[in-house]
């Protein structure tokens, strides 16, 4: 099997199993509070302070992580609980990009019916205007969310110039990053860029489904101005109610360490499997490569053929590739990022993502590439 999906999700690492496996013994509740329980607390704690350690977070006292069940439930915790936290008495403006994961833009769609003003950044070439952005930012202007990397094309947004413009601009603006796609990817620190409020995921670092984090500001949390979607037994600084998922968070924080020990690794090795890759495809393939980029991302468009059909063709040879974000594939005519980009409509149905880890070997993509002429010579009507 060469797995070439890795945007879509990862495969646990050997260390995450392990202390997964170890972690199944420790079933004590953690907000009980006998020995049990604090067994328990203890595995979360060590959790937040290896996943604050990944960011490179230098003050860890100034930022809380909130365990998700998701990146989408992340996201969603932020634009509601900023949405719900205060009574305004005029129409607020969130900024954000036509490219964002569904997870920001559906609850974006959901404000603008209750009366939010919603402004949409264009990413043409994976690039972000300051002077569109600068425009967007007022005194009405109460959060601003943009992706670190994004998931299609692999764009890298300079959120750190457009944070800084922001808060200069309004200081009281809050700034959030959809970081699933960039934490341990590219360099990143919520302190360097600015960032009052990221969103995380562990799937996407070969940490197990089903648990994300979003990453607060203590002067958020401190202000009130953040309030939860769940309410109840007040678990995560009262923000995210309900008994943690100790085992996937236990995951999440191994995977975290284990991915941050390998950063220097895949940050050389990324840029050569990704040149190597594109060095063997066809001429007639196009790479559609933003300004700057994440270089664990491709998006390649294809001669004439549907990238549904290459992708079943390659399915067959145990090469698993995808059409677009995991997210939106069951949506007809849902792909939205690469019109943003650039790509001309007829283009979007020929497109293909390829994402790699450090598990991708060059070999593997040798033969993705070889796998890929073979499909157009076989497929394309002469």
């Amino acid at each position: 099997m060469i797995y070439l999906d890795n945007s879509a999700t990862t495969p646990l690492s050997d260390p995450v199993k392990r202390e997964m496996i170890a972690a199944m013994d420790v079933f004590g509740n953690p907000s009980s509070l006998h020995s049990a329980g604090l067994t328990a607390e203890k595995l979360l704690r060590t959790a937040r302070e290896r996943i604050l350690r990944a960011l490179s977070v230098k003050n860890p006292d100034g930022y809380r992580v909130i365990f998700t069940a998701s990146g989408s439930e992340a996201n969603n915790q932020i634009l509601f609980g900023v949405a719900n936290a205060k009574n305004y008495r005029f129409t607020p403006r969130i900024v954000t990009t036509d490219s964002e994961h569904p997870s920001v833009l559906e609850p974006l769609t959901v404000l603008e019916k209750r009366g939010f003003e919603v402004v949409r950044l264009s990413t043409k070439n994976g690039v972000i205007d300051p002077s569109e952005f600068r425009a967007a930012i007022t005194q009405n202007t109460v959060l601003v969310s943009i992706m670190t990397v994004n998931n299609e094309t692999g764009a890298i947004y300079d959120i750190k110039q457009l944070f800084t413009l922001a808060k200069r601009i309004n200081p009281n603006v809050i700034t959030h990053t959809d970081c699933v796609q960039g934490f341990l990817k590219v360099p990143f620190s919520p302190e360097a860029v600015g960032c009052d409020a990221l969103s995380l995921s562990a799937h996407k670092i070969h940490g197990p489904k089903g648990v994300g984090a979003l990453v607060l500001s203590r002067a958020l949390i401190t202000a009130k101005k953040v309030t939860p979607l769940i309410y109840g037994g007040g678990q995560e600084t009262g923000l995210r109610s309900g008994t943690e998922n100790t085992l996937g968070i236990v995951g999440f924080g191994a995977a975290a360490e284990d991915a941050q020990s390998h950063f220097v690794e895949f940050s050389e090795m990324m840029p050569k499997l990704r040149e190597s890759f594109l060095r063997n495809l066809p001429d007639c393939v196009r790479v559609n490569q933003p300004t700057k980029y994440a270089p664990h991302i491709i998006s390649i468009t294809l001669p004439r053929l549907r990238s549904e059909t290459v992708l079943h063709y390659l399915s067959a040879k145990e090469i698993f590739v995808s059409s677009g974000s995991a997210c939106a594939s069951n949506k007809k005519g849902a792909n939205y990022v690469l019109p943003a980009f650039g790509l001309a409509s007829e283009d979007t149905d020929t497109t293909l993502r390829i994402s790699l880890s450090r598990f991708v070997t060059e070999d593997d993509l040798l033969s993705a590439a070889d796998a890929i002429r073979e499909a157009i010579d076989t497929l394309v009507k002469k």
